[in-house]
């Protein structure tokens, strides 16, 4: 939420009142949707002017201004599929329906260019290539990324774990996974509450996580050592969808790879090189080749 990204990148300059008052706002998001600028004020003893003066410093003209960003994202994450599938049947065109989706796509493709700048994703890059094991950990939705970002990571470098469950990774912290090594954690909402307990574990543990989210309020953005963010449309009555779209999180995962591939020197390439030259002996891939020569003749 840009809000919090500014009070984030702000926070070290903020005066000591200004910097709890940052503090409250990112761990209170419901309240400063719905609450009035006094009433926020007064929960932390505060002068209301103080909270003024912090939307200012995030570069809002007035708290409203501010505010607004936190209530548009309590009416995305309302409302449940039931209700939004009931909304597509309703009066929308298909047309208009492609449209809405294709929009929705395009603001999570944009999204991730706007909210992750590249020495963060270098950051994540390096943390990674700097790892003696990665596990990678995404459930419900997330897994068909977590399951993607696993199988090419394995091609460039080979020390990734794939956990599919959350028992997978209570048994990598018990044998595998320790401080030298990352897990790279996949989720939006609505969170799954065993990849949020798994986090939690992971950072009591001192494994560095790398979360790949929707919101800085993500759990499991709390407590992790580098995020990397999207926009996802989850919920209100303009979803696009009954689902929430994967878009974003797909685009994350790819910007990430490319940079670890970037960053990764001669051992990426050289792997590559190794593993397409098994491929092409084995014959993996479909070839043209194979259409032209036909069946076998039989014997």
């Amino acid at each position: 939420m840009e809000p919090l990204l500014r009070l984030q990148r702000l926070l070290p300059e903020l005066t000591p009142e200004l910097r709890r008052a940052a503090q409250w706002v990112e761990r209170h998001p419901v309240e400063v949707s719905l609450w009035s600028m006094r009433k926020q004020a007064q929960a932390l003893s505060l002068a209301p002017a103080t909270m003024l003066r912090l939307a200012k410093a995030a570069g809002y003209e007035s708290y409203d201004g501010f505010r607004e960003p936190f209530q548009q994202a309590l009416h995305r994450t309302s409302g449940t599929m039931a209700a939004r599938a009931q909304n597509l049947q309703g009066s929308r065109a298909s047309e208009q329906q492609a449209r809405d989706l294709g929009a929705q796509q395009e603001q999570a493709l944009a999204s991730v260019l706007r909210l992750n700048p590249l020495n963060a994703l270098d950051a994540c890059a390096r943390a990674i290539l700097g790892a003696s094991k990665v596990g990678f950990l995404g459930l419900g939705a997330s897994f068909a990324c977590a399951f993607q970002m696993h199988y090419a990571y394995q091609l460039i470098r080979g020390d990734g774990v794939l956990l599919n469950r959350a028992a997978d990774l209570l048994l990598e912290l018990e044998t595998g996974l320790d401080s030298g090594s990352v897990l790279l954690v996949i989720s939006q909402a609505p969170y799954v509450k065993a990849v949020v307990n798994s986090v939690q574990q992971a950072v009591q543990r001192g494994i560095p996580v790398v979360a790949i989210t929707d919101s800085v309020l993500s759990p499991i953005a709390q407590g992790a050592r580098h995020v990397l963010l999207f926009e996802a449309q989850t919920g209100g009555q303009c979803a696009a969808s009954f689902f929430h779209s994967l878009v974003g999180a797909v685009t994350v995962a790819e910007h990430l790879l490319a940079r670890i591939a970037a960053l990764g020197g001669k051992p990426v390439v050289q792997r590559l090189a190794q593993l397409e030259t098994s491929f092409r002996s084995q014959g993996i891939y479909w070839q043209h080749d194979d259409e032209e020569a036909g069946p076998a003749p039989a014997k």
